[in-house]
């Protein structure tokens, strides 16, 4: 809790004047009745929670016309407010709004302030609104902020406060002295760009002298991070070993991270510094990543016990002899923990020899699964191909994506057979959705025959079909099997009802 001091709070005029009539004779003041007089509710007579909830409808972020000065004038109207307002007003961070060099002086200039901070969101390149005019500090503020670096006692204090109060700082620099000044941090979203003039960027390197043992002062250990996302345009995996051996760290969020290192000796340099369960992440995302196979399997093994993994890129991966198998073993590691799991591409067919540690039905709590037709049907078995015994026993959620060119498309009535056997494999399943990336014109298929044999379960079944097709079931966006749980004023096609089949649907 903030401590409030009455300076911070200049009286009113309609304050000072009464402070002023009463200053003049309170024994006078005594003797006289009081006059009757109609009270009225104020701000500060109502409760915390519902001063909050006022707070909601303020107007929402403007990214030309912020609105946080809003908030922060209200928050100096009276203490009741300041205390209610101020940890929201600090809670999250980003500098896309706010001045980062003024950030900084605040967070050092009050602790607790400092200590309410739990998000932030560092922006480069072109979200960076680099075409503001930046603060030009004082020598008041240059001596806050070299007290402040003074004050955490770690080497080249006087460096970093030196590279903060230069003219034409980089963003970068006072990022990373945020980051040193923001205990609680919680979570971080770093928007990658031009970072830095230097080689790599500095935070990363912050958080491995902070967490590596060594004397580094005063500065906290990032206990706190648990959620790190990361649009890595200008970012190589080798830069981020620091955070994945944050043990701290929980979820991880990587977007257009692309490293095709054609050194030989990188991967196993990779394994090297990023071994087998050197960290706590339940959830790792890569999201429009280029990698080779061996340094995203040695991703997947650093986590202990992973929870979720999605891997969903627009254009294939490096694919390396063995791909598959290594893929696999990575998840295999996995198997006893894993939830979620959501693959775009699948490697497996590459792999003449096939996994060696069979399939997904040996993952026994994976209940959300999302993938190529192709990962979790043996097409080598021709017609005769069955998708159940390659199927996790715990599945809720089934998602997969035909895919174009795949010809995957042949393999549609495996999933009409598995309608009539799914209860004696997957009992718990919930939700079948199919994303179709065959156009129609190239799709000679009636999807009647595979929406009829569900429509008598408990499973809901989704198509969701290419945008530009032609076909009448094109313009479906949810096709549940359940006609029972459909209402007219849902979303949902009632697939079998007493409509003429031409008439539109609301």
């Amino acid at each position: 809790m903030a401590t409030i001091r009455e300076s911070d709070f200049p009286p009113l005029p309609s304050q000072k004047a009464k402070r002023q009539r009463s200053s003049k004779s309170k024994s006078a003041a005594k003797l006289q009745q009081p006059r009757s007089v109609r009270s009225y509710a104020t701000l500060d007579d109502l409760p915390d929670e519902l001063i909050l909830k006022i707070l909601d409808y303020l107007p929402g972020i403007d990214l030309r016309d912020f609105q946080l000065h809003t908030l922060l004038s209200l928050s100096l109207t009276t203490r009741h407010l300041h205390r209610v307002v101020s940890e929201r007003l600090y809670a999250t961070y980003d500098s896309y709004f706010c001045e980062p060099y003024l950030f900084l002086r605040t967070l050092i200039s009050n602790q607790h302030l400092a200590e309410s901070v739990r998000h932030a969101k560092f922006r480069y390149g072109d979200d960076a609104h680099l075409d503001r005019d930046r603060y030009s500090p004082n020598a008041r503020d240059k001596k806050i902020i070299k007290e402040g670096m003074r004050a955490l006692d770690f080497p080249d204090w006087k460096g970093w406060a030196t590279r903060c109060n230069a003219e034409e700082v980089e963003l970068d620099i006072l990022h990373t002295a945020v980051m040193l000044h923001t205990p609680n941090l919680a979570s971080l979203d770093v928007e990658d760009g031009n970072i830095s003039a230097y080689s790599k960027a500095k935070w990363p390197e912050l958080i491995k002298k902070a967490t590596t043992g060594e004397h580094f002062g005063h500065t906290h250990r990032f206990s706190a991070l648990k959620t790190v996302q990361i649009d890595a345009q200008n970012m190589v995996i080798h830069h981020l070993v620091p955070l994945l051996r944050l043990q701290s760290l929980q979820r991880l969020h990587l977007r257009e991270l692309s490293e095709i290192e054609l050194d030989m000796r990188a991967p196993a340099e990779l394994r090297r510094v990023l071994p087998e369960s050197c960290n706590n992440l339940v959830e790792l995302v890569l999201e429009d990543c280029f990698l080779r196979f061996d340094a995203l399997t040695t991703l997947i093994s650093s986590a202990r016990s992973l929870r979720s993994f999605r891997f969903d890129a627009n254009q294939e991966s490096v694919l390396l002899d063995g791909s598959g198998v290594m893929l696999q073993n990575a998840l295999w590691r996995q198997r006893s923990s894993l939830e979620s799991l959501d693959i775009y591409h699948d490697p497996y067919h590459d792999d003449a020899g096939g996994p060696d540690h069979g399939g997904l039905e040996q993952f026994p709590v994976l209940s959300q699964l999302k993938c190529p037709l192709r990962m979790v049907v043996d097409v080598r078995s021709g017609a005769s191909a069955s998708v159940l015994e390659f199927l996790p026993p715990a599945l809720v959620s089934l998602c997969l994506t035909i895919r174009q060119d795949s010809g995957e498309e042949q393999f549609l009535q495996v999933l009409e057979r598995m309608a009539h056997d799914y209860v004696t494999t997957v009992p718990q399943l919930k939700v079948l959705r199919l994303n179709v990336q065959v156009p129609a014109e190239e799709l000679d298929y009636d999807w009647e025959r595979l929406v009829k044999p569900w429509s008598s379960t408990g499973v809901e079944v989704i198509i969701n079909l290419p945008s530009e097709s032609d076909d009448e079931w094109g313009d479906w966006r949810t096709m549940s099997s359940d006609s029972e749980d459909s209402s007219d004023d849902s979303d949902e096609v009632e697939l079998y009802s007493d409509l003429d089949s031409d008439e539109e649907i609301d």
